[in-house]
């Protein structure tokens, strides 16, 4: 299938790492531009590196998505380097963790973070053709899961709900706007290694629990995340996409 991306310009928040490199590498290898940011400049140094094999422009920033004061500018230099914008995955988390500083950095990245990114992304996105917004969400938002003492969950549904609010608000303007909302997603250096390592029996029950038998992939998601924001997926939008390998149990309806 021709997903139609050659040439459209991409940025990814969170992209130095992880699920959010994996998608950028992504839609590289699908012959966009991208940009992307993240806190750690050794990182994204390093992220580059992997984007360049592609061939095609690639620019890092580092950005603290927290930052209220940062998310502006940087649209406006990363739009402006990229020669236009198309595509916004807003991939940034403040993560796992509990107590009131988790909270505030889960709000202040994955909700405020999102909402300010597509707040000054939309002028720009609406002189786009084939304009389109993700957010990485995940299962947790639809079925409780953990601690619920812990904000993940929690930020994670709001995401859902303001992309379902905004693909409303933003379709006349020509902006899509979707979640993809992975299950355990399992890469080196990542969350579910360290939980491997220290907590083996828990992990091996997780992994138990999906009927696919196996944790996801970055790449995986990657895919996934490419389709649902490519022109190929235009009638998409307010959708939230489970990519769990079967483990959540509810029925959508």
């Amino acid at each position: 299938m021709d997903l139609d991306l050659q040439g459209r310009r991409v940025v990814v928040t969170g992209g130095g790492s992880g699920i959010g490199l994996a998608i950028a590498e992504q839609f590289a290898a699908e012959g966009c531009a991208v940009g992307i940011c993240g806190r750690t400049r050794s990182t994204l140094d390093a992220a580059l590196e992997r984007l360049a094999v592609h061939g095609g422009t690639a620019i890092t920033h580092v950005v603290d998505m927290a930052d209220g004061t940062a998310i502006k500018p940087w649209v406006g230099q990363v739009t402006a380097e990229l020669g236009g914008l198309d595509i916004v995955v807003h991939n940034a988390s403040g993560g796992s963790g509990v107590g009131e500083d988790a909270w505030r950095r889960n709000i202040d990245i994955d909700v405020l973070g999102f909402s300010r990114l597509v707040e000054h992304a939309t002028p720009h996105l609406s002189e786009s053709p084939a304009a389109s917004v993700v957010a990485i969400s995940s299962t947790a938002a639809v079925e409780s899961w953990g601690n619920p003492a812990a904000p993940f969950g929690a930020m994670k549904a709001a995401l859902v709900h303001q992309c379902a609010g905004l693909s409303k608000t933003l379709a006349p303007h020509g902006i899509r706007v979707n979640a993809v909302s992975p299950g355990p997603i399992y890469f080196e250096g990542g969350p579910w290694q360290g939980v491997r390592s220290s907590r083996p029996e828990y992990y091996d029950g997780v992994v138990g629990q999906i009927p696919r038998g196996r944790m996801g992939s970055p790449e995986e998601v990657a895919r996934i995340v490419a389709f649902v924001a490519s022109p190929a997926a235009a009638l998409m939008t307010g959708a939230n996409i489970i990519a769990d390998g079967g483990l959540t149990k509810r029925i959508p309806l």
